[in-house]
């Protein structure tokens, strides 16, 4: 498994937020309006970011050579003397907005330095870039490193089998609209994920996300990929509403009033991207005028 451009665009989760780790299905697209690569710093300049970026790279490689595996299956000593002759990662993908910034660093981190005894399925793969992610959230599914690596549209089945497929969001004869909601807030993916691990403990929400949540997950993208539209709907209002009542840290306050009168309207429903908290929303309709009191506060930014 090869990949034919030093680019990495950003990605998108639709489908699979937090109820990946209870094996539901999973669908991430990829986000070509944002990307990243990596670049020298001009030594004669003070650029504040690539000066930032060298620094949390190098953060990063100190954490890796903490780790056995990656010091025999990574090239840190090639890392190392490359960021100390000014290697930085130039990424227009913002932090903190669930579009892929960690996830694209791990996947160019490994291109560049994986050595012979890297793994190179996509199977065998996925642990070893969850591991390197771990840096950054604390705990990760490998989900987001593969997809900015692959740079395709991603399915991930109930058993956690991933493979390319055809974005969904190319069909425009299904008459689902895709946007994004830049609410310009920002997350905290580590605290918001240890606050769903927690509420898996308790067996009423357990319950009602096995029952409910996760059907609707995979309902949604079974049906996105079928251009049914009307079914697809009919299972994204229990996303919609399940998140707005069950994942109350992840919704912003300042989202909650749009949130409901979607759902309450059926005229679009929102959902979260990534861990929630901020960053960006999810928001899908089939006629977008019915966002104009959103778009009139937040920045809106169509997916398809």
């Amino acid at each position: 498994m090869n990949r034919q451009t030093d680019i990495y665009f950003g990605k998108i989760m639709l489908f699979g937020e937090y109820s990946l780790i209870c094996n539901s299905m999973g669908l991430v697209v990829p986000f070509r309006s944002v990307s990243a690569k990596w670049d020298w710093m001009d030594q004669s300049e003070e650029v504040s970011f690539s000066l930032k970026s060298n620094t949390h790279l190098r953060d990063f490689h100190r954490f890796l050579e903490t780790k056995a595996d990656y010091c025999e299956m990574l090239d840190l000593s090639l890392m190392k003397q490359e960021l100390e002759t000014g290697l930085y990662f130039r990424s227009t993908i913002p932090q903190g907005y669930g579009a892929g910034s960690s996830g694209a660093l791990v996947a160019a981190v490994y291109q560049r330095y994986a050595t012979d005894n890297t793994p190179r399925s996509v199977d065998d793969l996925r642990p070893f870039l969850a591991g390197m992610e771990a840096f950054f959230h604390g705990n990760s599914s490998g989900i987001d490193p593969i997809s900015c690596y692959l740079g395709e549209t991603v399915l991930i089945d109930e058993n956690g089998n991933i493979r390319c497929i055809e974005n969904p969001l190319s069909d425009t004869n299904t008459g689902i609209q895709v946007y994004l909601i830049d609410t310009k807030l920002p997350r905290e993916t580590t605290k918001l994920m240890r606050h769903f691990e927690a509420q898996l403990h308790h067996y009423s929400f357990f319950k009602k996300l096995r029952d409910l949540f996760i059907p609707a997950v995979n309902q949604t993208i079974q049906h996105f990929r079928n251009g049914e539209s009307d079914l697809f709907f009919e299972a994204m209002k229990t996303i919609s509403t399940f998140e707005l009542n069950y994942f109350e840290p992840m919704v912003p306050d300042e989202m909650r009033s749009f949130w409901k009168q979607g759902a309450d309207s059926a005229n679009y429903f929102m959902k979260l991207c990534g861990s929630g908290g901020g960053g960006y929303l999810l928001v899908f309709t089939t006629d977008e005028t019915s966002l104009q009191n959103i778009a009139d506060n937040f920045e809106v930014i169509p997916l398809n």
